[in-house]
C-alpha cells in the first residue's frame, strides 16, 4: 500500500484493521508492505517499512516514486517464498512494478479497486493542460496495472474500474471489506432528539467535496439560522476550512473539532441527523456505514459504491449535484421532511443486515479464501497474505 504512517488517524487504518480481522483466521502471517510506520499491534502481522519519496521537484518527484516502486517491488520479491498472494490496497492502482514482480515469482495478485487516482488529480489539481499530461499517464498506469492483475476486488458491483482493451483480463469480484461493530455503532437517540443538524466526518481535501461543503455554509446558515453543523477530520484543508468559517462569522453554527477518536465516534454520530459526504470520488465509505449503523442519515453524492448502499429517499439521500446551493437546496429539504425518524430507523436496520462483521466475513472469505484453496490442491500452499 502506499503510505509513510499507517496510525489511526490514516484513512487506510480502518481498512487494514478490517482485513486483518476478515483474514487471520485463515492464513499463519499478513505482511503489510509500504508504510515506515505501523501503528497495528497485532501478532499476525508482519510490518514491511519502505521509505517513501520525499522530494517535491516535478522530474525528481517521478524518479522517487519509481524508485519507491521499485523498492516495493524488491520487498516483496525478498519474501516471494512465503507468499500465497499479494493484495494491492491503498494507491494499488498505480504500484505497477511490485504487482509486476508478484506476477513474476508467480505469486497470486488481488488488486482492491476504491476508486481512481486519476479522478484524485483532478480534484487536487484543477483541470488545466499540465493536469491532463499527468492525469492521462496516471490513468494509463492504472490501466495497465488493472489488466494484469489477477483479481480485481471492486467495491461495489456497480463500480467501474481502469482496464486496457486487451486479450487477457482479471477476474473481477465484488467484495467490500468494510463492516460495522453494530453494538458499538447503534441508533440510541431518536432523531428528533439529536442535536447537530449535520456531520461530515472525513479527510479535509477536494476529493471529498469539501470546498462545496464551504460554499453551502453560508447559505445552509441564511436558510436556517438555527442549524448545527459539526465538520470532523483533519487534512491539507483544515486551515483552509477553520479560516473559512472565522472569515465568514460562521463560528455559532460551525463546529470543527478536528480528527476524532474512533472510539468517541459513535456517540457523534448518534448525536447527528444527517452525514453530508458530496465526495467527487469514493469507494464505499466506512463514514456512511457507520453514520447508518447509528440511525443518522446518509445525504451522499452518488459516486462509486455509495448507490449501493443509499437507497434515495428510503435509507438516505442522494445528491442530484454537488454544488453549493444544490448541497443547501437539498439538506434543507431533508431536514424539513417529517419521515426522518423512520428513514433513521430502515438506515440502521440495512446495515444490520448487510454490513455487520459475520455478513462481510462471510462474504469476503468466499471470494478470496475459497478461490485460492481450490487452487492450493495443485501443490503446497503458501501461508503468508
Amino acid at each position: 500500500m502506499f503510505a509513510d504512517v499507517l496510525d489511526r488517524e490514516h484513512a487506510a487504518y480502518q481498512d487494514v484493521q478490517n482485513f486483518v480481522d476478515v483474514y487471520e483466521a485463515d492464513v499463519d502471517r499478513i505482511a503489510v508492505v509500504g508504510p515506515e510506520q505501523i501503528d497495528i499491534d497485532r501478532s499476525i502481522v508482519d510490518p514491511v517499512p519502505v521509505q517513501r519519496p520525499r522530494l517535491s521537484v516535478f522530474p525528481s518527484t517521478v524518479a522517487e516514486y519509481v524508485g519507491y516502486q521499485v523498492r516495493i517491488a524488491a520487498a516483496l520479491w525478498r519474501v516471494r517464498d512465503r507468499l500465497d498472494a499479494a493484495f494491492f490496497h491503498i494507491g494499488g492502482t498505480m504500484l505497477l512494478l511490485p504487482l509486476l514482480a508478484c506476477t513474476l515469482a508467480g505469486v497470486r495478485t488481488l488488486l482492491f479497486v476504491t476508486g481512481t487516482v486519476t479522478d484524485g488529480v483532478y480534484a487536487r489539481r484543477g483541470a488545466g493542460p499540465l493536469v491532463r499530461g499527468l492525469a492521462g499517464i496516471v490513468s494509463l498506469v492504472e490501466r495497465v496495472t488493472c489488466t494484469l492483475a489477477d483479481d480485481l476486488i471492486l467495491l461495489s458491483s456497480g463500480m467501474d474500474h481502469p482496464a486496457l482493451e486487451w486479450p487477457i483480463s482479471p477476474t473481477i469480484r465484488a467484495a467490500n471489506v468494510n463492516y460495522v461493530d453494530c453494538e458499538e455503532f447503534a441508533k440510541r437517540t431518536p432523531i428528533e432528539e439529536r442535536a447537530v443538524d449535520i456531520v461530515f466526518v472525513g479527510r479535509f481535501a477536494a476529493v471529498k467535496g469539501i470546498h462545496d461543503i464551504l460554499g453551502a455554509l453560508p447559505r445552509l446558515v441564511a436558510s436556517n439560522p438555527d442549524i448545527r453543523i459539526e465538520l470532523i477530520g483533519d487534512g491539507d484543508l483544515s486551515d483552509e476550512v477553520a479560516a473559512f468559517v472565522d472569515r465568514n462569522d460562521l463560528s455559532e453554527n460551525v463546529t470543527c473539532p478536528g480528527w476524532v477518536d474512533h472510539d468517541d465516534l459513535p456517540a457523534r454520530l448518534d448525536d447527528a441527523r444527517t452525514l453530508l459526504l458530496p465526495s467527487r470520488s469514493e469507494g464505499v465509505p466506512k463514514a456512511v456505514l457507520e453514520a447508518m449503523a447509528c440511525g443518522t442519515i446518509p445525504v451522499a453524492a452518488p459516486v462509486g459504491g455509495i448507490p449501493d448502499v443509499v437507497s434515495d429517499e428510503s435509507n438516505g439521500f442522494l445528491l442530484r449535484e454537488t454544488d453549493p446551493e444544490s448541497i443547501e437546496r437539498t439538506v434543507t429539504a431533508v431536514l424539513e421532511r417529517e419521515d426522518l425518524d423512520a428513514v433513521s430507523d430502515i438506515a440502521r436496520d440495512d446495515i444490520e443486515r448487510n454490513y455487520a462483521y459475520e455478513t462481510i466475513r462471510d462474504r469476503y472469505r468466499r471470494l478470496l479464501v475459497e478461490p485460492e484453496a481450490d487452487r492450493a490442491t495443485a501443490g503446497a500452499g503458501r501461508d503468508t497474505v
